[in-house]
């Protein structure tokens, strides 16, 4: 299943045709083409994709960095403005870990984040040290993981 971020990414480059777009073309496609959003939204769609890594910079372009070709348009589509607050943040190493899981194992991401959260209920961990029990019961080497849930942890409770 698809992220609303994906559907409306999937969208504007489907509607234009191309599977790459220059900051600009993008910009102005999400604002004066389709007249989803202000050009300062349009701006901020944009950096939402690139920071939730479902968009790449390759120089002046942007593209998607996920399959956007296997989702399918819906001519009438119209993203909620909602899409800027509540788009996906950049990922953690948590998602990170998800990822690595599903990738390697072909299991789809709610899949593995359903073992997770078992994993977290029984053990009483937080999520991320959960994701690491799954993914190395998975096989996946998790040392290079360490560190960075490490620091996660820590610095939500150093908040509190």
């Amino acid at each position: 299943m698809s992220s609303e971020l994906e559907v409306a990414l999937t969208q504007l480059f489907k509607k234009k045709g191309k599977a790459s777009l220059t900051e600009k073309e993008f910009v102005f496609a999400a604002s004066l083409d389709f007249r989803w959003f202000s050009p300062k939204d349009a701006q901020r769609f944009m950096e939402l994709g690139i920071d939730s890594e479902l968009l790449t910079r390759d120089g002046d372009k942007v593209l998607p960095a996920f399959d956007f070709q296997s989702i399918e348009i819906i001519p009438s589509y119209k993203p909620n403005a909602e899409i800027l607050r509540t788009a996906a943040q950049p990922k953690g190493i948590f998602m990170k870990l998800v990822d690595d899981v599903s990738g390697l194992r072909g299991m789809q991401r709610k899949d593995v984040i359903s073992l997770v959260n078992a994993t977290q209920d029984a053990m009483g961990v937080e999520p991320e040290v959960a994701a690491l029990v799954v993914a190395q019961d998975m096989g996946v080497d998790i040392s290079q993981y360490l560190d960075k849930v490490e620091e996660e942890v820590a610095a939500r409770f150093k908040k509190m």
